[in-house]
């Protein structure tokens, strides 16, 4: 094992020397990658009320978009899944780009980064390396992230509300931020849900394995929890991140394979995963009986109270996505909120859980589909 291990780091190593001419979007930040394509970048800070320090990206208008035209730009908000960031929606070129394709069919498009994330690792006291900064779970993401970065949106475009795009996690933070705070419901014009995501019950494959296996050591991780506090979970090492973006290019077909590894996986700098915020069912965090008692006054946490979201949700389903499953709509998010909120559900053939923001044909199946329901909300809106 010690032997096979030694010949892995002595081939990334090689690979690290080597005079291999990489995709040059391997090694670009986010906001590297949208000025590379030729379209407009912002970056400002989002400051939560528990001294979390955000970063939120902005492309306020397409390519080819008349910056002093009087048409509108509605604001729309990309909300990224679990250990990804805002790179997950700018991957691909800008054919089938979401952001890009966004702001040129006439967005002020808005990317934001959850807290411990590659481009939102800072807070107000804290420093990364403290335990105490990664004490936080999907409940705090919910209450404190997503709030501020709404207010902030608003704040800079000048809008009285803000469409939200969730993939995976982003709809789960959806649902549970208008849930938690119902008073954003009116700053909320609609959720666009793309692999919504429920209890996590009706998961099928691999991850329905994955689900089972956390279950069953649950006693276990949360000894590991009380035992080495609350960290990072990262792929933050040069000596493998490099070699790996050099392998990739090198091999048939691995260019397209490298840019969505080093970017989704790593940001393109680290992966971080928060290991507390893993759960089954669409309740607050269940930390351990004792904690739960302390927070939430019972021995079990209490359920989100999905009846409170008041906006249109219009819901994306790949029908080979294994997470985000028909049974798990069905049983699940349509029993938990209100009818007359949920207004489409959209099928999609072959989609699987990462299709959504890297498919080929993404705009044909999912962003040009939203852009025309906002058109047709919104009047004065811009062509591109």
């Amino acid at each position: 094992m010690y032997l096979l291990q030694l010949v892995v780091v002595l081939a990334l190593f090689h690979f690290s020397s080597a005079d291999v001419v990489a995709d040059p979007e391997a090694y670009m930040t986010a906001i590297d990658l949208i000025k590379y394509w030729g379209y407009p970048a912002e970056e400002h800070e989002v400051h939560t009320a528990d001294g979390y320090i955000l970063n939120l990206f902005r492309i306020p208008h397409g390519r080819r978009s008349r910056t002093n035209s009087s048409c509108r730009r509605p604001a729309i908000l990309l909300v990224h899944g679990m250990a990804g960031g805002a790179s997950e929606f700018l991957l691909n070129p800008p054919p089938s780009c979401p952001a890009f394709l966004l702001a040129d069919a006439g967005f002020d498009v808005f990317l934001m980064n959850h807290r411990g994330t590659t481009y939102s690792k800072r807070h107000e006291s804290l420093k990364e390396w403290d335990n105490k900064y990664w004490q936080w779970t999907l409940d705090e993401m919910a209450r404190y992230d997503s709030p501020a970065v709404i207010d902030r949106v608003l704040e800079i475009s000048g809008e009285k509300g803000v469409y939200w795009v969730g993939h995976s996690q982003g709809t789960a933070m959806g649902y549970m931020t208008l849930a938690d705070s119902p008073e954003y419901n009116s700053k909320v014009k609609g959720l666009f849900q793309l692999a919504p995501q429920g209890s996590g019950g009706y998961t099928t494959g691999i991850i329905r394995a994955a689900f089972w296996l956390y279950e069953t050591a649950k006693p276990v991780v949360d000894f590991y929890r009380i035992a080495l506090g609350s960290h990072e979970v990262s792929f933050q090492f040069p000596l493998v991140y490099r070699p790996l973006v050099r392998l990739c290019n090198i091999i048939p077909g691995g260019d397209q394979i490298c840019d969505y590894a080093t970017h989704y996986l790593f940001g393109p700098s680290s992966r971080t995963l928060n290991i507390l915020a893993v759960r089954r069912t669409v309740e607050h965090m269940d930390h351990n009986p004792a904690e739960n008692v302390r927070r939430y006054g019972s021995e079990t946490p209490p359920r989100y109270n999905y009846s409170r979201i008041d906006v249109p949700i219009y819901h994306f389903l790949g029908d080979a996505d294994y997470l985000g499953t028909k049974a798990e709509m069905d049983n699940v998010l349509l029993k938990m909120l209100r009818k007359e909120v949920v207004k489409e559900l959209i099928i999609i053939p072959g989609y699987n859980h990462i299709d959504y923001v890297v498919a080929d044909d993404c705009a044909e199946m999912v962003f040009n589909p939203i852009a025309t329901i906002v058109r047709n909300q919104e009047s004065g809106m811009c062509e591109h």
